[in-house]
C-alpha cells in the first residue's frame, strides 16, 4: 500500500488527477526551465508548492512517481530522460478512493459570461497561506487570470459557492471585488 505524508497524499492526488484527464505526463512539461514555471504548476493544481529549484521540484515529483509505479497506481515508458507517465486502473481507483479534504473548483458550475470585468484583489496574511495558495487556484480555475500575484481579472460572476467559501474561510476582510461595467480609457497591451 502507498505510504505518503499529509504533503505527498495532496501532491498523488493532484498527480493522479492530471494523469486520469489529461492521459499522461511529461516531468519537463510539468516543471519547465523558464520563470513561467510557478503558473504552469499552478493551472495543474501544484502552486501551493514552493520549491527552491526547478531541479528540486523535478526531484520531488519524480520520486513520487516512482513510488506510485511501485505500487502500481502509474506505469512509464520511454528513456529515462525523456520518461513519459500513465495511470494505470489500480490508480484510478486509488484517485477515486482518496477523499477531498474540500470543494475544489472544479466542483462549481461556474455563471455564464456577462463581459463586465471583475477584478479580485487580496492580501491575505502569510499565517494563511493555504487559504491564499486556495483562492488563486479557485480564481484560476473559475477563468479568472492574473494581473498580479494578488490581482486576477475576469468577464464572469464567481459562483455562489466560492464566495460562500470565503466567507466561511473568513476571507471577506482581506478580499476585494470590483465590477467595471463601463469602458473607461484602460488601454489593452
Amino acid at each position: 500500500m502507498l505510504k505518503v505524508g499529509m504533503r505527498s497524499s495532496s501532491l498523488t492526488k493532484t498527480i493522479l488527477a492530471h494523469l486520469a484527464e489529461n492521459g499522461s505526463l511529461l516531468i519537463d512539461i510539468l516543471i519547465p526551465r523558464h520563470p513561467a514555471s510557478r503558473l504552469a504548476r499552478a493551472l495543474i493544481g501544484l502552486d501551493n508548492r514552493r520549491y527552491s529549484s526547478v531541479k528540486t521540484a523535478k526531484h520531488t515529483v519524480s520520486t513520487l512517481l516512482c513510488r506510485l509505479r511501485k505500487d502500481g497506481l502509474v506505469a512509464s515508458t520511454g528513456s529515462k530522460r525523456n520518461t513519459e507517465w500513465t495511470i494505470t486502473g489500480k490508480g484510478k481507483k486509488h484517485l477515486q478512493a482518496i477523499p477531498s479534504p474540500s470543494l475544489t473548483a472544479t466542483d462549481y458550475e461556474l455563471p455564464p459570461k456577462d463581459n463586465i470585468i471583475r477584478l479580485v484583489s487580496f492580501d491575505i496574511p502569510e499565517k494563511q497561506r493555504k487559504k491564499r495558495d486556495w483562492l488563486r487556484t479557485t480564481l484560476l480555475a473559475c477563468e479568472y487570470s492574473i494581473l498580479h500575484k494578488s490581482v486576477f481579472i475576469g468577464k464572469r460572476p464567481l459562483p455562489d459557492e466560492v464566495v460562500g467559501e470565503m466567507r466561511a474561510l473568513d476571507l471577506m476582510s482581506y478580499v476585494h471585488i470590483v465590477g467595471v461595467d463601463k469602458n473607461g480609457t484602460l488601454i489593452r497591451l
